[in-house]
């Protein structure tokens, strides 16, 4: 299941009264509770799943150039 499919099911879910931990139990382990949680805290807050920015650190660019400069 893709991420947005997941996100549809978690909403659809919490709108229908669920709680993170039950959604969690439901997905047998697809996502962490931890992830629930906070995207049950984003549909409260804003009345949906905005994820603006990748969790975890920016990927690096390895062409020439930037190794090139990074030897300089």
């Amino acid at each position: 299941m893709k991420s947005k499919d997941l996100q549809k099911v978690v909403f659809s879910k919490y709108e229908n009264g669920d709680y993170p931990t039950k959604i969690f139990r439901d997905l047998n382990g697809a996502l962490r509770l931890n992830t629930i949680k906070r995207w049950c805290k984003m549909i409260d807050e804003t009345g949906s799943i905005n994820l603006t920015t990748v969790p975890g650190r920016p990927r690096t660019i390895r062409t020439k150039s930037a190794i090139n400069k990074v030897k300089r």
